[in-house]
C-alpha cells in the first residue's frame, strides 16, 4: 500500500526546516494511490493522509528535546504515575491517572518553568516545545503501568512459600519489561517505519501534543476548544458516575419488563456479565470509550461490530440448545464451576479440594471431585481466542506477506531499489527522520540478550521451577508472534494478547507447577505486549520528529523508574495488608482480586492442567482444535479478494471479527449500540463529508473526553467512594440510582428466582 508521495528534491538530511501545508500535501499525492478504479477513496489510504495532517510534516532539528527540564519533569511524573497505578491495583475501584492527564500536568509545569526559571542553556533552554513534551510522554507512558511481573510477586508472597528477595523481585520486573523492547527494536522496519502502520490509538496523543505546543492562532483556538470540552465533560461525568448511574445503560426492554430473566440476558449490560446489552443506550463516556469510537477506522469498527452481531446471535442459541450443558451454569461468567448432581445446582469449583499442601495437583482428589467446567459462553470465548491467534498469522501472511518480505530483503541485503523499500522510502516522516541518527540494531540485540539472560537467572534464583529451556520457549513464542499480532494492532488499533495461549502451552509442557506457569505466562504475554507498547511510542516519536536515540533513552528511563516504584508500592501493600488481600471479599479500602485471579489461573492451568479440561476425552476438546481451524479462517476472504479485487473483501479482517466475538463474557456491554452510532457519525459521516473539521477536532475531542472522564472517575473514587480513607459517601437511592437492586438498569428487578 503506497503512502504519501513526496517530490524527490525535498530536503531530508539537511538541518533546514521542511514545511508542508495540508493543501501542498494534497497537491503532492499520487491520485492513483488514493482513489480506487471508480474514483472512490480507499479508506486506509485516506487514513494515511489524515495522519500526515495530524503529525508534524515539518521539522526543526535544532529544537532541544533531551533537556534537564524534560528529564526532571518526566521522571517525577513517571514516579507518580507508576506509584498510583500500582496502588490502584489493590483498590476496590482501581483508577490510575491517564497519560493524557499527565501530559496536561507536564504542559502546565513545562510552560511555568520556561516563564519563571533563569534563561540558562542547561536549566531553561527557552520555550517549552513539542519535542520536550513528547519525551515526557514517552517516559510517562513507559512507567504508567503495573509491570505484569508484579502480579507474580504479589501472588508468590500471598500464596506460596519462599517468595523472591528484593533484588530478585526488582530484577524480575526489569528483565520481563526489557526483553519485549529488544523485540520491538528488531521489528522497527515492520511496525514503525511503514506509512500504513498508523497505530490509530496514538493519534489522539499526537493531536493533543501538536495542538498544545503550536503558536499558530488556529492552534491556540484548538487549545481553548480542548479545555472547554474537557471542562464540560469533567462536570457532566459527575452525573452518571455518582448521581445518575442509570445513564451508563438504559434498557427500554428491561424497564418495560423487569421480571424477565431472558430480558436481562439479552438486553441488560450495565454490570459485568449481566447480559448482551442488545440495543441498550449508554450516555457515560466511561463506558463508551471502551471501543475508541472516535479513533479506530470505520472498516476496523465494522469488522468488530460484525463479530458482536454474531455474538448476539450465537450466545443465546448455544444456551437455548444446551451446548456443553449450558443451562446448568450461568449465562455469562468467567469462573470455573462444579455441578452437584444431587442438588442439581452449580457452584464455583472448589480448587482447594484437589490440591496438596504445596499447591501441586492431587490426582486422586481430582478424580473424586471431578474436573471443572466452564460456562458455555466462556468455553466458546476460548475457542474464539484460539481462532484469533492462528488466524492473525494467516491474515498477516496473506495480506501483508509481500510487504514483509520486501522489508526483510531490504533490511538484510540493503538493496537500494524503491521496490524493496515500498512504504518507507516515499514516506515524508521517514525522510525527515533521516536527519537524526538511528538507534543501532546492536543496542536492541544487547537489550534482548540481557533480558533473556536475566530471565533465565531470575527463574532459578526465585525458585520458580521454570527451567531455562522453558524461558527460551516462552520468549520464542512471543517473539515469533510479535510481528503478526502487533502488526494487526498497528493497523487496526486493537488486537489479542497471549495470556491464555501461554498458560495453556505451559500447562502441557510443565503440568503440576503453578508458579512456573505464572512465570511462563508473564514471558509469553508480557514480552509481546511490551514490544507493541514500545513500537507504538516509537511511532509517536516518529510522527513528532523526536530523534530515535532520545526516544529510546526516555523509554529506558521510564521503564527503570516504573519498575522501581511498582516494586516499592507493591511490597509495602502486600506486606502491610496481607490478611485483607487474602480475603476473597476484601474491604472497602483494599482488595486482593488481582493476585487472587492470577493464583487461580496458575492453579487451573499449572496445577490441574489443560489436559484435564481440554484433552481428547474432555468435552472441551474443540478449544485445542481451534488453533488448527484458525489458520484457515482468513483464506476464503483472501481468495474472494483475489478474484474480485474491487469488492472490498480485503477489508474483512477475521481477527477483528473475532475481537467482537470475544467481547463477552468478562465485561459490561451497555455501550455497544451508542458506540456504533458514534462510529457512523465520526468515522462514517464527518470523516467523509467534513474532512477538514474531522482532522482538526475529532481526535482532540476524543482525548479531551477521555482525560476528563478519567480525572472525574479518579476524583470520585478518592473523594466519595472511599479509595482514600475508606469512608464511602453514597448518593441517595432514587429511580436513577438503584444501587439497592441487583442491577442498576432495572433488568430482572422483579425476578423471583
Amino acid at each position: 500500500m503506497d503512502g504519501v508521495k513526496e517530490k524527490k528534491d525535498d530536503p531530508v538530511r539537511t538541518p533546514e526546516v521542511y514545511y508542508a501545508t495540508p493543501s501542498s500535501i494534497g497537491d503532492k499525492l499520487d491520485k492513483s494511490t488514493i482513489d480506487g478504479p471508480n474514483g472512490i477513496a480507499d479508506e486506509r489510504d485516506e487514513d494515511i493522509r489524515i495522519v500526515n495532517e495530524l503529525a508534524s510534516m515539518d521539522d526543526d532539528p535544532t529544537l532541544p528535546c533531551l533537556t534537564f527540564r524534560s528529564v526532571l519533569i518526566g521522571s517525577l511524573l513517571a514516579c507518580l504515575s507508576a506509584s498510583v497505578f500500582q496502588l490502584m491495583l489493590f483498590k476496590p475501584v482501581g483508577l490510575p491517572l491517564s497519560n493524557t492527564f499527565m501530559l496536561m500536568v507536564a504542559y502546565a509545569v513545562g510552560n511555568a518553568w520556561a516563564c519563571y526559571f533563569p534563561n540558562r542553556a542547561w536549566l531553561n533552554p527557552g520555550p517549552f516545545n513539542v519535542k520536550e513534551h513528547t519525551c515526557i510522554y514517552v517516559m510517562v507512558s513507559a512507567a504508567n503501568t503495573s509491570a505484569y511481573a508484579t502480579y507474580i510477586l504479589s501472588a508468590q508472597q500471598l500464596y506460596y512459600a519462599d517468595p523472591p528477595s528484593p533484588a530478585g523481585s526488582i530484577f524480575l520486573l526489569f528483565a520481563t519489561q526489557i526483553v519485549g523492547y529488544g523485540i520491538a527494536g528488531q521489528l522497527r522496519h515492520f511496525l514503525v517505519y511503514p506509512a500504513n502502520m498508523i497505530w490509530p490509538t496514538s493519534l489522539p496523543t499526537v493531536s493533543l501534543l501538536r495542538t498544545l505546543n503550536s503558536s499558530k492562532d488556529e492552534a491556540r483556538w484548538r487549545t481553548r476548544f480542548f479545555f472547554v470540552v474537557f471542562l464540560v465533560m469533567f462536570v457532566y461525568e459527575f452525573i452518571p458516575q455518582y448521581m445518575f448511574p442509570l445513564l451508563g445503560g438504559i434498557s427500554i426492554f428491561c424497564l418495560a419488563n423487569p421480571g424477565s430473566v431472558w430480558f436481562q440476558r439479552l438486553f441488560g449490560g450495565l454490570a459485568v456479565n449481566e447480559g448482551l446489552g442488545i440495543l441498550q443506550l449508554s450516555f457515560d463516556w466511561n463506558y463508551l470509550s471502551t471501543m475508541d469510537p472516535l479513533v479506530l477506522p470505520l472498516w476496523v469498527q465494522l469488522n468488530v461490530f460484525g463479530g458482536i452481531l454474531l455474538m448476539w446471535l450465537i450466545h443465546p442459541l448455544i444456551f437455548h440448545f444446551n451446548l456443553w450443558d449450558a443451562q446448568r451454569y450461568p449465562f455469562l461468567s468467567n469462573s470455573l464451576f462444579l455441578f452437584n448432581e444431587t442438588s442439581g445446582t452449580a457452584g464455583v469449583y472448589p480448587q482447594h479440594l484437589v490440591l496438596n499442601p504445596d499447591n501441586s495437583l492431587n490426582e486422586t482428589k481430582l478424580h473424586e471431585v471431578g474436573p471443572p467446567s466452564f460456562t458455555a459462553t466462556s468455553a466458546l470465548s476460548y475457542v474464539f481466542i484460539n481462532f484469533a491467534v492462528t488466524a492473525s498469522i494467516t491474515h498477516v501472511a496473506l495480506f501483508y506477506g509481500k510487504d514483509i518480505w520486501k522489508t526483510i530483503r531490504s533490511t538484510i541485503w540493503n538493496k537500494a531499489d524503491k521496490t524493496a523499500n515500498d512504504g518507507a522510502e516515499d514516506d515524508i516522516h521517514m525522510r525527515l527522520m533521516r536527519a537524526y541518527k538511528e538507534v543501532p540494531a546492536w543496542w536492541y540485540y544487547l537489550l534482548f540478550a540481557i533480558g533473556i539472560g536475566l530471565n533465565i537467572g531470575i527463574a532459578y534464583v526465585n525458585h520458580s521451577q521454570l527451567p531455562w529451556w522453558a524461558v527460551l520457549v516462552a520468549i520464542t513464542i512471543s517473539g515469533v508472534l510479535s510481528l503478526p499480532l502487533n502488526l494487526i494492532t498497528a493497523v487496526t488499533g486493537t488486537g489479542f494478547g497471549l495470556n491464555v495461549f501461554a498458560e495453556m502451552i505451559c500447562g502441557f509442557m510443565l503440568p503440576g507447577l503453578p508458579v512456573a506457569n505464572m512465570y511462563f505466562k508473564t514471558l509469553g504475554f508480557n514480552t509481546l505486549s511490551q514490544a507493541g507498547l514500545m513500537a507504538k511510542d516509537l511511532k509517536v516519536g516518529h510522527y513528532l520528529k523526536v530523534p530515535p536515540r532520545v526516544v529510546f533513552i526516555n523509554q529506558i528511563i521510564g521503564t527503570i523508574l516504573g519498575c522501581l516504584f511498582n516494586y516499592i508500592v507493591n511490597e509495602n501493600i502486600v506486606k502491610n495488608e496481607r490478611e485483607i488481600l487474602l480475603n476473597p471479599i476484601g474491604s472497602n479500602i483494599w482488595n486482593g482480586a488481582t493476585p487472587q485471579v492470577i493464583n487461580s489461573a496458575a492453579i487451573t492451568w499449572g496445577a490441574i492442567g489443560p489436559m484435564a479440561m481440554f484433552g481428547p476425552q474432555s468435552r472441551y476438546y474443540l478449544i485445542l482444535w481451534a488453533f488448527v481451524i484458525g489458520f484457515f479462517l482468513p483464506v476464503p476472504f483472501w481468495l474472494l479478494h483475489r478474484h474480485f479485487p474491487n469488492k472490498g473483501f480485503d477489508k474483512v479482517t477475521i481477527p477483528m471479527v473475532l475481537v467482537g466475538l470475544c467481547t463477552l463474557p468478562g465485561a459490561a456491554s451497555s455501550y455497544i449500540t451508542v458506540c456504533f452510532a458514534l462510529v457512523m457519525v465520526s468515522q462514517g459521516y464527518l470523516k467523509r463529508y467534513h474532512r477538514e473539521r474531522f482532522v482538526k477536532y475529532n481526535y482532540l475531542v476524543s482525548t479531551a473526553l477521555d482525560s476528563a472522564t478519567s480525572l472525574m472517575v479518579f476524583f470520585i473514587a478518592f473523594a466519595l467512594h472511599g479509595a482514600a480513607d475508606g469512608v464511602i459517601h453514597e448518593f441517595p437511592v432514587w429511580w436513577g440510582n438503584r444501587r439497592d437492586a441487583k442491577y442498576v438498569d432495572y433488568c430482572c428487578l422483579e425476578c423471583t428466582s
